[in-house]
């Protein structure tokens, strides 16, 4: 029997497995956070350890978007059956919106009696107290943490709070740093994504290389929808309003929660605009969605990479432009050659061919060989008639060749009185047109210039012409808008007669966020050559 009291024996490895004290598991708990590097394992982790270290039931971390609502929520302790007998989610209003608009911790001992409650939609669970805090990240909102229902007693206490607020701290820093490695993880995709494209658009034709660039571009960067907008489908896909913004405001934009499920569709939640402005026959946008929110990347950053892509690609496909362009200036230049060679060359030796015969006519007495000699003359008479028609329809479609040159001329003109350089963008097969009309775009592009320079009072302007079916112009400035008594001056009288006249309309409209629209449409041909 021992009778006295014996010297503490060493510490026994087995000492390690008793229950750490609540400040240790707080300790451990922040460590744990930092070892994540997938951010959507980090959420959840963080939100599984605020529920053991407060006894909550529920718990569940909102993550804001844009317009202060939830872009995604992470749950835990709701199975997925209840889920979806709850159907859609919460949408930060009641007491969730309280922390939203001001964000503080809140602890309150029943939902029920918070001034701002709202209530359960049908088969949720019942929740009685509740404690949330918003996690901050670089002094901003990123989400909120909610706990609900603590088990062992009526309401959370002043120490549950001090935990929530210290795990919300080291789930800040563990997020930001998973964010900063999935943003590089993100621009190292997105730049091979660039390179691969502006590799096939300087192999390929536009009309060719997009379609291979949307599939590269589904593949590389894991979207669930990736298309392209030509020019003439801008307003029906876009809307007008952000049509016309990105036209004057060429910037890679970043949507989420509601704007990006109106613009793709309901089940789309975050989606990036990247603007080509260099276009010709190419599409003039890249729209690629997800169905998921972008947690890994803040819109920030992903517009930044955006931006990178559209520059990249406005630059592969205006060299592609220029490429084009040069072709159809050589074309020109050898129609003029040969216009010339033709002149110089042919119809002269034809003529003195036929002077030659014509004066041997007189010496031949046989009656038949005489008639045979003066065929040969028609022949070649008619023939330099021939010729001569052909230089003629050869020295046709220079004016329409130049028209991209020319409306890039009357922009420089404009910019003397506008105070800046108008975009011009000029696509499709604009050279096939009929001279006249060439005369009657420039004319109407000039006009328009005119009067933004004069009652705009704009920051941008931009002339755009598209060739297809129809011959689409469009000028838009981010001006202050025609006052209503120019609406009716000669000079957009002129306008609306010159689309008139070839059946064809011109509209002239101020824009809902400020600055004017002109929109000249007319066919191909007139009516009557159609």
């Amino acid at each position: 029997m021992v009778t006295a009291s014996q010297p503490a024996s060493p510490r026994s490895p087995r000492d390690d497995d008793r229950s750490p004290s609540p400040d240790d598991a707080l300790l451990i708990a922040v460590i744990d956070l930092s070892k994540d590097l997938a951010l959507r394992p980090l959420l959840h982790r963080f939100v599984e350890t605020a529920v053991d270290l407060t006894d909550a039931e529920y718990g569940a971390l909102g993550i804001l978007d844009a317009d202060g609502g939830f872009e995604d929520l992470v749950l835990h302790g709701i199975d997925a059956e209840t889920a979806a007998l709850i159907g859609d989610g919460p949408h930060g209003k009641g007491v969730l919106g309280a922390i939203i608009h001001e964000p503080h911790t809140l602890r309150v001992a029943d939902i029920s009696r918070h001034p701002e409650s709202v209530g359960f939609p049908p088969n949720h669970p019942p929740m009685s107290s509740f404690l949330g805090c918003p996690v901050v990240i670089r002094g901003q909102v990123y989400g909120n943490i909610y706990l609900t229902n603590k088990r062992s007693a009526n309401q959370f206490s002043n120490r549950d709070e001090r935990v929530l607020e210290a795990l919300a701290a080291a789930a800040a820093s563990a997020i930001a740093h998973a964010r900063t490695l999935a943003e590089a993880e993100a621009r190292e995709r997105w730049q091979r994504a660039a390179a691969e494209a502006v590799a096939l658009l300087a192999k390929l034709p536009p009309k060719q290389a997009w379609p291979a660039v949307v599939e590269r571009f589904d593949s590389i960067l894991t979207a669930d929808h990736v298309e392209y907008v030509p020019v003439h489908r801008m307003t029906e896909r876009l809307g007008q309003d952000l049509a016309d913004d990105l036209a004057l405001r060429p910037d890679a934009r970043f949507l989420s929660g509601a704007k990006a499920a109106a613009l793709v569709d309901d089940a789309k939640r975050s989606a990036l605009l990247v603007p080509v402005t260099a276009e010709e026959a190419s599409p003039s946008l890249l729209l690629i969605a997800w169905d998921r929110a972008l947690l890994s990347i803040a819109p920030e950053p992903l517009e930044a990479v955006g931006q990178m892509l559209s520059d990249r690609l406005s630059v592969a496909t205006l060299l592609a432009h220029q490429h084009a362009e040069s072709e159809r200036v050589a074309i020109l230049e050898d129609r003029d050659r040969i216009a010339q060679d033709l002149h110089d060359h042919v119809i002269q030796r034809l003529f003195a061919a036929g002077m030659r015969v014509q004066s041997v006519m007189p010496l031949v007495g046989d009656t038949v060989a005489s008639e045979k000699l003066d065929a040969v003359v028609t022949d070649l008479d008619e023939t330099v008639t021939d010729v001569r028609r052909a230089i003629f329809d050869l020295k046709q479609g220079g004016v329409a060749l130049a028209l991209a040159r020319s409306i890039d001329q009357l922009a420089q003109q404009g910019s003397d009185a506008l105070g800046f350089m108008p975009s011009v963008a000029v696509g499709g097969d604009y050279w096939t047109l009929d001279d006249t009309l060439v005369m009657d775009i420039l004319a109407v592009v000039r006009e328009a210039l005119s009067n933004a320079a004069r009652h705009a009072g704009a920051s941008a302007v931009r002339v755009a012409l598209d060739v297809g079916e129809d011959v689409r112009l469009k000028v838009t400035d981010d001006g202050v808008g025609l006052p209503e008594h120019v609406e009716r001056r000669s000079g957009l009288a002129h306008l609306v007669a010159r689309a008139e006249r070839w059946g064809g309309s011109c509209t002239v409209r101020v824009r809902p966020r400020g600055g004017t629209a002109v929109e000249w449409r007319v066919p191909r041909r007139r009516p009557t050559e159609a």
